[in-house]
């Protein structure tokens, strides 16, 4: 019937549009670099399309309540406005799910000291998420087994490196970095140009995040600290 046309038509012709808002976030995921700014806009307007879709729905409903049977275009629409309401649902957590699953691995990949750069582009529910991640990995680290005494850390190298100490070089400008307490040489000086020898476990982190870079030696070298 021509209702029913009109209807599939408009129910088709608002189902491109929730496609264009909600599909444009996780295009966003899929050609950032790391992760995009969080979106709070877009996320708030998909929120509005499922608000509307579900107001249409029970509009639809209370106009066919007293109906022993729904006309087939009203069953159609329906249909067509709860899978808009589904798709926009899975996309929201698709996009959220993939930056928290992003934030897990940045974690274990630079340590505690997560980039400025990568920091602005999170919603502060995400920083209150990772420090929560954080609390959690580190509570666990330091109580593996009862009565442990030293703590496990996880997010080290899986693999043996060839010698305990390294030498490394500072290669970003970063003042937070400033000096660490270190198992064997106690406090190191870390600033721009400077080359140190020091176990690896203590720069670990600092190697991940792209502060400091391994500055390969041979035995016949002769190590020194910093200059």
């Amino acid at each position: 019937s021509v209702g029913a046309w009109k209807l599939g038509y408009e129910v088709a012709a608002a189902m491109v549009l929730h496609v264009k808002k909600s599909v444009a976030l996780l295009q966003e995921l899929k050609k950032s670099r790391w992760l995009p700014p969080f979106n709070d806009k877009a996320i708030k307007e998909v929120v509005e399309e499922m608000r509307s879709d579900a107001e249409e729905t029970k509009a639809l409903m209370a106009v066919h309540q007293g109906d022993e049977e729904l006309p087939q275009e009203v069953v159609t629409g329906l249909i067509l406005y709860m899978d808009l309401v589904d798709r926009n649902k899975r996309c929201l957590l698709a996009y959220l799910n993939a930056r928290l699953e992003m934030l897990e691995a940045l974690r274990w990949e630079v340590g505690l000291m997560i980039p400025a750069d990568k920091l602005e582009k999170l919603h502060e529910a995400e920083k209150q998420y990772l420090n929560n991640y954080n609390s959690a990995l580190d509570k666990y680290m330091k109580r593996y087994v009862a009565g442990c005494k030293q703590p496990l850390d996880l997010t080290a190298d899986v693999e043996a490196p060839e010698d305990m100490n390294v030498q490394v070089r500072v290669v970003v400008d970063d003042p937070s970095l400033g000096d660490i307490m270190t198992t064997d040489s106690g406090l190191v000086r870390l600033r721009t140009g400077y080359q140190v020898n020091v176990k690896r476990s203590d720069v670990e982190h600092l190697i991940r995040a792209g502060k400091v870079i391994h500055v390969p030696t041979h035995r016949g070298d002769v190590v020194g600290g910093g200059f």
